[in-house]
């Protein structure tokens, strides 16, 4: 009976390990994504909006902006979704679904109130096979 345990246990440290390597940051885009396992979560990068006490910020509205060719790249949120985004003060950058896989581009997120801007942060987005990531930019925003 321990002999299975620890073969169960190595079998799913293997796949894990697998699974790991195969989703990888690799940018080749000669990389063949069908071969690759990914996880079945689906990310969002998100921008947070906090007052100085740490309260979350409702912000009126908010866009993201491809700087290579001024396309609004915001992802799309239901009304239920953007009241949640307000009560928490957590605005998606971009998800899984924003990029292709192996690409990497620079936006800008704008976070609006009373129609004047008050967030202005500059991204660098890359995806592998399986995901976004953030490469670089600020997603914690503290308003005065």
């Amino acid at each position: 009976m321990i002999k299975v345990f620890k073969t169960l246990i190595a079998l799913t440290f293997l796949f894990s390990t697998i699974s790991f390597i195969s989703c990888n940051d690799n940018n080749d885009t000669n990389l063949n994504c069908e071969q690759s396992v990914c996880t079945e979560e689906f990310r969002t990068i998100l921008i947070l909006v906090k007052d100085q006490n740490q309260n979350a910020v409702a912000l009126d509205s908010f866009q993201t902006i491809n700087t290579a060719n001024g396309e609004d790249v915001t992802v799309p949120i239901s009304n239920s979704g953007l009241e949640m985004a307000r009560q928490f003060g957590q605005y998606p950058l971009l998800n899984d679904s924003s990029l292709g896989a192996n690409e990497e581009i620079e936006v800008r997120f704008k976070g609006f109130i009373n129609n004047q801007e008050v967030i202005n942060g500059l991204y660098k987005v890359s995806s592998d096979c399986c995901h976004i990531n953030l490469v670089s930019g600020n997603v914690e925003f503290i308003l005065q």
